[in-house]
């Protein structure tokens, strides 16, 4: 703003001055052509020249020159018509000449004046602050980097004195920087100094001396550099050393350099601390290594430091450091080179840590993870930790020897799949997908088939571990059960074979029963029979009643099947069949099978049945068997009561939409509070002639069938067998 302010203030007195020029011009020449003034007035065309010659360019000049002369002839001409007097043209004469040299030297000055600008100029294109100041410190020049590193325009500094104007200060005093500068011609060196905004600055100064041709000293030439932002990093870099200094003997671990070579030139406090010096070395020579690190470590710990400095690899190496109290603890030791642009190395930084703690730590785990493999080999359970949806999983060694997979392998999804059995493929991609859905715990129980074709049952189970965490993880236990399964299967099948037996027994109890109901059916067909051949024997047979003798006949026979049929299945030893069932008709059939019974012990028997009739899946001579157990059970319950009727209630019903329920209550003596928990164990019973084993088989059909079964009981007021199952869905053939 300044320089166009000033540029703006030039412009205007220019044209002042061209105006001023324009009207002595005109003056003098109606002068000099129209008055008979007989003297040299157009001398005075000088002055026009050097008005337009102060401030215009050297062409504005040339031309006002021109104009000068062309106007002292044109006025020559019109004042003397054709009478040429010698002094009128001396008169002209001069007066050319005069013009002639004034405009020649007034170019001649613009000439000298355009490269003395030219000069100043080139000192304020400079970044230096250039100052120039007499032998009393009045400035008499100051550039534009001046302006710019003190604030003050250069009319406000001309003229003042360089150190009271910048309250200058010195590592030395401002006398002694004087006599120096004149003494030594020049001088170098950082002053402190004060802007105009009141705010410090650091100058690199340097002063120069200049004299004039007698030799003596007449100003002083001074260039100024702002030094205080490297100042203030020197500084902060210092601070930032110390403060690295500090840092690193604040630092727990054993920091170190060393030579190219590898001998050790400085160490940290924590060293001195330890009782170590840089002379502890066995020879004297610093080298502390022979010294410090354990006899059993050394050979080699100084291998692999000699091959690090020979090859330029980073060391590193784990040995047992001594302390001043003559104990050693394990220390990992570390190092890297410190290279040069082109690659050399010019030191060694390196830091030893102490790894006590941790070396003791990883000898604990060694020992944890040995006694954790010997318990998972020998239970036979591994662990599976796993991360979704990534897929990624982590197993231990007995999960790679479940599944007979080398160590090697990557643990994953695809492994488990390739063992699972084909047909519980499914139930082990729910599970997965279980796992993807974040299901808080997994539960699942599959075969898997090895390459050789062997079978083995496995039980997972597994938990969300972290809730919180972006991906979801679990933490699961592999169980091989396969021997467990096959203990059960062979238990199953000495239930089932002890549940054929207890069959085949009830079978000779109910023999005489049996071959009642079978005489009964038998004689009513013979009884018919006869009917039917007399009425056919009639002079006029009655064909009515031979058809209705007939259909007896026939309704008989196929109840006599039916008994025998159940009979022959409740002998005949086989595996389970599974079928859906009218829970109540396997009520209705075994109350069938054991009514002599229950007539011949004077039972009165209640039944009700389940609208609409509960459908079950199982397998009809298993809940048969389970049904006459329990009534036979209960009716066995009244045989000592006396002095009140022995009733016996059977219902069944549907309880929470779910389950189909068989309730059995009978009005014997009760069982005690103390059995009740006990009754469906194996080999305990109540009764003297008992073996113990009826209910516990009840209890493993039912369960076998996905049901429940239990007693309720108040001592001395009878008790209520009741067993549940489930509803079948529609799945019953599928299984």
């Amino acid at each position: 703003m300044f320089r166009q302010g000033a540029a703006m203030t030039s412009s205007t007195d220019a044209r002042v001055l061209f105006v001023l020029a324009a009207i002595v011009g005109v003056g003098v020449f109606l002068i000099d052509a129209l008055t008979p003034l007989d003297i040299a007035i157009a001398v005075l065309y000088v002055v026009g020249v050097l008005l337009i010659a102060s401030p215009g360019s050297r062409q504005a000049a040339i031309a006002t020159a021109s104009t000068c002369v062309l106007l002292t002839l044109v006025a020559f001409l019109m004042s003397h018509d054709d009478n040429y007097s010698g002094g009128s043209i001396a008169r002209c004469v001069v007066s050319l000449l005069a013009i002639g040299t004034t405009s020649f030297l007034a170019l001649r000055n613009q000439a000298n004046t355009a490269r003395l600008q030219e000069q100043i100029q080139l000192l304020n294109l400079t970044h230096d602050a250039i100052v120039a100041y007499d032998m009393s410190d009045r400035i008499t020049f100051w550039n534009q980097g001046a302006e710019a590193l003190y604030g003050w325009r250069a009319e406000q500094a001309i003229g003042q004195r360089i150190h009271e104007l910048t309250q200058t200060s010195s590592s030395i005093p401002l006398d002694e920087l004087r006599d120096a500068v004149v003494r030594e011609g020049r001088w170098e060196g950082e002053l402190q100094r004060v802007r105009s905004d009141g705010s410090t600055v650091i100058v690199a100064s340097r002063f120069a001396l200049w004299r004039d041709d007698k030799g003596k000293p007449r100003a002083v030439l001074a260039t100024n550099n702002d030094v205080t932002v490297r100042k203030r990093m020197e500084a902060e870099l210092q601070r930032q050393q110390d403060e690295l200094r500090a840092t690193i003997d604040a630092i727990p671990g054993m920091v170190w350099s060393s030579s190219l070579d590898g001998e050790v030139s400085y160490i940290n406090r924590r060293w001195n601390e330890l009782g170590i010096s840089l002379t502890d070395g066995a020879d004297g020579s610093g080298d502390v290594w022979t010294s410090i690190v354990h006899p059993d470590d050394w050979p080699a710990m100084h291998a692999a430091w000699r091959g690090a400095i020979a090859t330029g690899k980073p060391f590193d190496n784990e040995s047992r450091i001594r302390h001043s109290n003559g104990s050693y603890r394990w220390m990992h030791i570390g190092a890297e080179p410190l290279r040069c642009p082109d690659g050399q190395i010019l030191r060694w930084y390196g830091v030893n840590t102490d790894i006590e703690e941790r070396k003791q730590a990883e000898q604990a785990l060694e020992r944890s993870e040995a006694f954790l493999s010997d318990a998972q080999r020998l239970s036979r359970t591994g662990s599976i930790a796993s991360r979704l949806p990534a897929g990624e999983m982590w197993w231990s060694d007995e999960v790679y020897r479940i599944f007979e997979y080398a160590p090697d392998y990557t643990p994953g999804i695809e492994l488990i799949l390739a063992r699972t059995h084909p047909d519980d493929l499914a139930l082990v991609r729910d599970a997965y997908e279980a796992g993807l859905a974040g299901a808080p715990y997994v539960d699942v129980e599959h075969r898997l088939q090895m390459p050789d074709g062997r079978i083995k049952h496995v039980h997972y189970v597994a938990h969300l571990a972290v809730p919180q965490s972006a991906s979801i993880e679990y933490v699961g236990a592999l169980m091989d059960v396969t021997e467990r399964q096959l203990a059960q299967e062979a238990l199953d099948r000495s239930t089932a074979e002890l549940a054929h037996v207890t069959r085949v027994t009830m079978l000779g109890e109910l023999a005489a029963s049996i071959a009642h109901e079978v005489t009964q059916p038998l004689a009513a067909i013979v009884t018919a029979g006869d009917a039917a051949t007399r009425w056919l024997n009639r002079a006029k047979p009655d064909l009515g009643e031979v058809g209705q003798s007939i259909n007896q006949m026939v309704r008989d026979a196929k109840r006599a099947s039916d008994v025998i049929r159940q009979i022959r299945a409740m002998a005949q030893k086989r595996d389970p069949s599974q079928a859906v069932l009218d829970l109540n008709g396997i009520v209705r059939e075994s109350i069938e099978l054991v009514r002599r019974e229950l007539d011949a012990a004077r039972v009165e028997l209640e039944v009700s049945y389940a609208e609409p009739p509960p459908f079950v899946c199982g397998d009809r001579v298993q809940l048969q068997q389970v049904v006459i157990n329990l009534v036979m059970n209960g009716a066995q319950a009244m045989a000592g009561v006396t002095g009140r009727a022995r009733r016996m209630r059977i219902g069944t019903r549907l309880v929470d939409g779910e389950h189909g329920q068989v309730a059995i209550e009978d009005s014997g003596t009760g069982i005690s509070a103390e059995n009740v928990g006990r009754l469906f164990n194996a080999f305990f019973t109540t009764r003297a002639d008992g073996m113990g084993m009826g209910l516990s088989i009840c209890r493993s059909i039912v369960e076998a069938h996905g049901g429940r079964i239990w007693a309720e009981s108040e001592e001395g007021r009878g008790a209520t067998m009741q067993f549940v199952l489930p509803i079948d869905k529609g799945t019953c053939n599928e299984q």
